[in-house]
């Protein structure tokens, strides 16, 4: 019997709109007959705020209530960046040029995500499926994915859109020896300054940490939106064009096409 562990992290923003999908396009997906189990780790928060994104309201306490059902935390956010030396982070540059507010607010999304990892690595899955609260799915997760769990240890799914330079990093799935390396990538940032050369980036830092452990990069071609917390839906584009990079990550993305297409073949 498989192990799946689906696993949320950040905030919540908009569940009644985003969880429906979620119920619909992802957990319905997983394999009948699996031992799921879904963990969480979400920030308790009253109020939003985003300068980069606008975004400024307040939370609602109905956004958690589909997760109380689940193993997990919810915690504030003191420590965080304490715990992660965030002015050694801030020392190397202001990626976003914001005033460090989009850096910070990465910080705490790693915090999550590995606080979440940890919580999970005694159920010793056989695939992740990591998904942020806030995201309304379009499409659906392909089931094929989970099948030959031995021969897809190394596998790493991720959305076939919006890398920006790196791997896109709202969600993904993950055999069991690449989770614990898209989930606790917070551990390699500076890992990930000192060998690039370059301020901290979400999706950089995700490319970097997974190239780190090996993982064979495979490609989705599931769609998935952000939700404000207005219940607006975010600005995406789905082109596998945009944000691609410079000529290494087009031929990284290439290649990751490649073996998406073989990996289909083996199901």
């Amino acid at each position: 019997m498989l192990n799946i562990a689906v696993a949320f992290f950040g905030i919540p923003r908009n569940s009644p709109v985003c969880f429906p999908s979620i119920e619909e396009n992802v957990l319905a997906r997983l394999p009948s007959g699996s031992n799921v189990k879904c963990f969480y780790h979400l920030y308790e928060v009253n109020e939003v705020q985003n300068s980069r994104s606008g975004e400024q309201g307040e939370l609602k306490a109905d956004n958690y209530e589909p997760f109380k059902s689940m193993t997990g935390q919810l915690t504030s956010t003191d420590g965080v960046l304490e715990r992660w030396d965030f002015e050694r982070v801030k020392a190397q540059g202001d990626t976003w040029a914001d005033d460090y507010a989009s850096l910070r607010n990465l910080i705490y999304q790693l915090n999550s995500l590995h606080t979440v990892t940890t919580m999970m690595e005694a159920f010793n899955p056989d695939f992740v499926v990591f998904v942020r609260p806030d995201i309304f799915f379009h499409t659906a997760l392909p089931a094929y994915v989970f099948k030959h769990a031995e021969a897809r240890r190394l596998n790493t799914y991720i959305p076939d859109w919006q890398w920006w330079g790196g791997l896109n990093d709202r969600f993904a799935i993950c055999g069991r020896d690449t989770y614990v390396a898209y989930g606790k990538r917070i551990e390699r940032i500076f890992d990930f300054s000192q060998a690039t050369g370059r301020k901290l980036h979400s999706e950089r830092l995700l490319k970097f940490a997974l190239q780190q452990a090996g993982a064979k990069i495979c490609t989705v071609q599931t769609q998935a939106s952000r939700v404000r917390i207005t219940g607006a839906f975010a600005e995406e584009s789905f082109s596998p064009k945009r944000g691609m990079g410079k000529r290494e990550n087009r031929y990284f993305h290439f290649f990751a096409q490649l073996r998406t297409l073989m990996d289909r073949r083996r199901a």
